[in-house]
């Protein structure tokens, strides 16, 4: 149900992703001069406040704005786990979110309602693929950082994180085909590694850039 509220009757949720001030900030400049394109999504609380279940960033904006009424989606009857997969989805749709933030996400939903990969992969229309590769490259950080991954990486999506890796892969083991013997046979290659460790690189080399045999 649409209707407008009273700010003041509003009250901010549990939020999933980590606010940024500089967001806020130009997103209150963006809605004063278009003005609330998509409304702020609310449940009614037992105490007849509204809490915000999406639209966080919108809200909080909208508070800075000063402005006094917002026009709010009202959901009734939804549970916490509901509450979480909304914001979820909202923020996967309209704002790309971390890989760092989804995976902080996926192990709550795990934890708390024993969810599987595969099942919040379907919750948010996305494939297992796209769920394993967050933790791939939270993977990533956490080793090249030995588990204290700075806040900047945490706000990288997979897809910069994993490009930043494989280019520093990539300089680093750009002679990793030094000292070995290749065959070339109708536009098929075959490589001969005289010791573990040329094979252990090339190996590496070849799962991190998806190279087909």
């Amino acid at each position: 149900m649409l209707k407008v509220l009273e700010v003041s009757q509003i009250v901010q949720g549990k939020n999933i992703r980590n606010e940024c001030d500089s967001e806020i900030f130009e997103l209150a400049e963006s809605i004063e001069r278009q003005g609330l394109i998509n409304p702020i999504a609310v449940h009614q609380r037992k105490d007849g406040r509204y809490e915000v279940i999406a639209g966080h960033r919108r809200f909080e904006a909208i508070k800075r704005l000063g402005y006094p009424h917002v026009e709010c989606n009202i959901f009734d009857d939804m549970n916490e786990q509901e509450i979480i997969l909304a914001q979820l989805a909202e923020n996967v749709q309209r704002k790309q979110m971390s890989a760092w933030e989804l995976v902080q996400v996926f192990e709550d939903l795990k934890k708390r309602y024993k969810m599987s990969s595969t099942q919040i992969a379907k919750k948010f229309g996305k494939s297992d693929t796209w769920v394993c590769n967050q933790y791939q490259a939270v993977k990533l950080l956490d080793q090249q950082y030995g588990g204290n991954i700075p806040k900047s990486e945490k706000n990288k999506t997979s897809q910069q994180i994993k490009h930043e890796v494989k280019q520093k892969i990539f300089q680093k083991e750009i002679i990793i085909c030094e000292g070995m013997k290749v065959e070339v046979l109708a536009h098929k290659y075959t490589v001969f590694c005289e010791t573990n460790d040329m094979e252990n690189k090339l190996r590496k080399f070849i799962e991190l850039y998806k190279i087909e045999g």
